[in-house]
């Protein structure tokens, strides 16, 4: 997923857009990380006037077809392609993903991914008419059994003729019962010895099946022209990789470019009949309705009686909220009041302030179409819930202890009118959005508060937040540097002139200028260019062009450090999940595009003093010091 391709998506939809294409959809290797960020530059791109109105960006995933999953050397993965029509679709995409990641095992340092028959046919079942299926490139099943249907006829064995004919009719009956008319048979206009017999023998097979035939390009990288960029970041990996043959036509193709390649087997006519049938996979291909507001998880709140409290009258919005027929308005004006009496705060000055949070709160819960009360009603239950699960739970952090009523739910412990910490830099009626609580927890205890949660939410309602990490500009020319290939550097550039290239890039405070700042400088930061790395770069012909493809590329992914995502139902109204390195469940999504498709973070982070000050307690309650 992360170690084969240099394309990146706004690179991607522009080449498109300029060699003609009509539109593209992303199908990454059994991943859906892209989705959002795809739309978003769709839209980006129309507005700019950079694509046409019309250009069309579609989702989809390209997944590991499999009868059983048997983590051993025989076990082999068959690529296929899906492709969402519609918004129902992307549902679908996300379900079948999310169960194959959580199925996900290792074998032989391999993270793998597969997805059962049963699965795909069940998800079909549960979303008609929303998913659109290819057979894929040659490591697909189909690919791979008309290979060894070639090899057979050439041998002219008769029985195993027969015997792969037979599953090559099993398996594209199969595809045409499930997909129905949304089944295409997919080439390639590659060039290596196994695309040119796959193209040309499954001509016929298509015509038997009556099948429309579509043309694809598996885009590793953009044109021809970065292929040695390509080549060039696969030898940088350890390992030897397949990087001539194997990758030589994985990039996007104008129509000649493509047509040249497929002319000694297809006519111009059948050729244009392909591309017809790719635009009628577009045509087919709706608006995906996915982004939505913040959708705050909600937990169960006390059912206070709706009553009007005369005492409240000075004081409108606190009036209004113990009078709401929203639950969870009255639960949280009700737990604040009961908290000033009990704390014997009950009187106007708390109350004022009081008054003063609760409008704004209700202003930004009016701007944003949605209950910002239920985001403290949820947070005070799980503070409450930290404590009972053993850890210390921090006083607070930030502007979240400038709020009155985040001191009376016990979200912070901080007096913050006795303290004179000011309430408009949490939140106000200038900034209207989410509210961004930091919560410390013992480190020793978060794995226990996370089962807690599962168990009160179900398992897959709460989940921690993926993380991507790109090539910054160092990175990028150490990896250019491991990837140089050249007559007086045949195993690539020396490390030790790699850390000398990449300790030539500046840093200030921490943030590492770009290649694009270091060759060109930049005014507005007033960067001037480096010189020194300029006359290194030209010592190295071409090594320059390596390191800005390779730049800014996503290479890994991990975990946020405290970023956990709740869900009311099900993570799959929104999102879809994915295992961190280490395990984990995650979204498949980032922080920002999570919270475009409407999840809400919660922020947990673990300190190491709350476990200090736990065992201090605990040893002094064994002691006797107190009870």
């Amino acid at each position: 997923r992360l170690i084969d391709s240099i394309c990146k998506p706004k690179d991607l939809i522009l080449t498109a857009a300029k060699l003609g294409y009509s539109g593209i959809t992303l199908t990454d290797h059994e991943a859906l990380c892209g989705h959002v960020e795809w739309l978003q530059l769709e839209k980006e791109l129309k507005d700019k006037e950079l694509i046409p109105k019309d250009f069309k960006c579609g989702l989809g995933n390209e997944i590991y077809l499999v009868n059983e999953r048997t983590p051993d050397e025989k076990q082999q993965y068959f690529h296929f392609i899906l492709i969402a029509k519609n918004t129902e679709g992307h549902r679908a995409l996300r379900e079948l993903s999310s169960g194959s990641w959580l199925k996900s095992y290792r074998y032989r340092g391999l993270e793998r991914v597969p997805t059962l028959y049963n699965e795909l046919e069940n998800i079909i079942k549960k979303y008609p008419n929303s998913l659109i299926g290819t057979n894929a490139c040659i490591g697909g099943y189909l690919g791979q059994k008309v290979l060894e249907l070639i090899s057979e006829e050439k041998n002219n064995n008769i029985e195993k003729i027969t015997d792969i004919k037979i599953e090559i009719d099993h398996f594209i009956k199969w595809c045409k019962n499930l997909f129905e008319e949304d089944f295409y048979i997919e080439i390639a206009p590659g060039t290596s010895k196994d695309q040119i017999m796959f193209n040309s023998r499954i001509k016929s097979i298509a015509s038997f099946y009556n099948l429309k035939m579509i043309i694809a390009t598996d885009a590793h990288y953009l044109t021809a022209k970065d292929r040695d960029i390509h080549k060039s970041f696969l030898n940088s990996k350890d390992g030897d990789r397949e990087v001539d043959d194997f990758y030589h036509d994985a990039h996007l193709m104008d129509d000649e470019e493509a047509y040249n390649n497929l002319k000694e087997i297809y006519s111009r006519e059948e050729f244009d009949l392909m591309c017809k049938n790719s635009l009628e996979i577009m045509n087919k291909i709706s608006n995906y309705d996915i982004f939505h507001k913040p959708i705050i998880p909600e937990v169960k709140v006390f059912d206070y009686p709706v009553q009007e409290d005369n005492y409240l009258i000075p004081y409108p919005t606190l009036f209004k909220l113990k009078k709401s027929n929203n639950l969870q308005e009255r639960a949280w004006v009700n737990e604040c009041l009961y908290s000033l009496k009990r704390k014997d705060l009950y009187v106007k000055e708390y109350l004022e302030r009081l008054e003063i949070e609760a409008d704004v709160l209700t202003y930004i819960s009016n701007k944003l179409e949605n209950c910002l009360y239920s985001y403290f009603n949820t947070m005070q239950h799980y503070i409450d819930l930290f404590w009972s699960c053993g850890s210390i739970v921090g006083p607070g952090r930030g502007s979240a202890c400038g709020f009155l009523s985040n001191y009376l739910l016990g979200i912070t412990q901080l007096d913050p009118i006795k303290w004179e910490l000011p309430w408009f830099r949490f939140l106000n009626k200038e900034r209207a959005e989410l509210p961004d609580v930091d919560i410390d927890l013992a480190p020793s205890k978060r794995p226990i508060i996370l089962e807690a949660i599962r168990a009160e939410r179900g398992e897959l309602n709460v989940v921690q937040v993926a993380t991507f990490g790109t090539t910054s500009s160092k990175s990028a020319i150490q990896t250019a540097c491991r990837g140089y290939r050249s007559e007086l550097f045949p195993k690539g550039i020396d490390v030790d002139i790699a850390q000398y290239l990449s300790s030539l890039v500046p840093s200030e405070r921490g943030i590492t200028r770009t290649l694009n700042q270091c060759l060109y400088g930049d005014e507005e930061k007033q960067f001037k260019p480096i010189q020194e790395l300029i006359n290194e770069f030209n010592q190295y012909p071409g090594l320059l062009e390596l390191a800005l493809g390779i730049e800014d590329l996503i290479v890994r992914r991990g975990q946020h450090a405290s970023g956990v995502m709740m869900y009311n139902n099900s993570p799959y109204e929104t999102s879809a999940l994915m295992k961190s390195p280490n395990g984990d469940i995650t979204t498949q999504f980032d922080l920002h595009r999570s919270e475009e498709l409407g999840d809400v973070k919660y922020d947990y982070l673990v300190t190491d003093i709350c476990d200090k000050i736990s065992v201090t307690l605990d040893l002094l309650v064994n002691d006797g010091y107190f009870k």
